[in-house]
């Protein structure tokens, strides 16, 4: 028998033991550790608290953010049934992104049809103080509703298209009769989206 051997042997297998024994001991402490950063940093929790003003104060609103974006005419959607889900970047700024996220022919019951267009927005919040953009303004009671404004719409050739459907929101429904002359792409123009500005309280 080797007992140099056994012996680095019998060393190493006590080493991985204390090292599988301390890891196991510490594991509940770092499930404990990560659950109290996520209740104080996650995004969810910091959003609620800005919206809410828990522990935040909103510095500014402004509408100020226009966002100007063309569809291309491959992602028009011709007939019932089409949906082109694009998740396209198309606003980058303020630590906030926001995608083209859907073009779909629209058919609700009982309704016309309709070309929806869908934008979704995707802020980063800061714990200490940021910005972010939206399509909500944030009252003074902490209800919030939607910016209003009507976005203008555009053929490939510069023509302003005579749709009036929209309001502010971060959806838009354009009647199909309204494009059925399109030929080329088309350019949505928004102004008024709301830049909010916050810090800690």
């Amino acid at each position: 028998m080797n007992i140099r051997s056994y012996s680095l042997d019998r060393i190493m297998n006590v080493k991985g033991l204390a090292a599988l024994l301390i890891a196991f001991m510490l594991t509940p402490l770092i499930i404990t550790f990560h659950a109290v950063l996520q209740q104080r940093y996650s995004q969810s929790v910091i959003e609620d608290h800005i919206f809410s003003e828990k522990g935040y104060r909103i510095t500014s609103q402004q509408q100020s953010v226009k966002l100007d974006f063309r569809i291309d005419s491959a992602y028009i959607p011709k007939k019932q049934g089409d949906v082109f889900r694009l998740h396209k970047l198309i606003y980058s700024r303020n630590h906030t992104k926001i995608y083209l996220e859907t073009v779909a022919w629209y058919n609700p019951p009982q309704n016309s049809d309709n070309i929806y267009v869908e934008l979704k927005f995707d802020p980063t919040y800061l714990y200490g103080k940021g910005s972010f953009v939206t399509s909500a303004i944030i009252n003074n009671d902490h209800s919030f509703g939607n910016v209003m404004f009507m976005p203008d719409y555009y053929a490939d050739d510069g023509s302003v298209l005579p749709i009036n459907d929209g309001g502010g929101r971060s959806e838009v429904f354009i009647p199909v009769e309204q494009l059925a002359e399109l030929d080329g792409g088309l350019t949505l123009k928004f102004e008024g989206f709301n830049l909010v500005k916050y810090e800690r309280a």
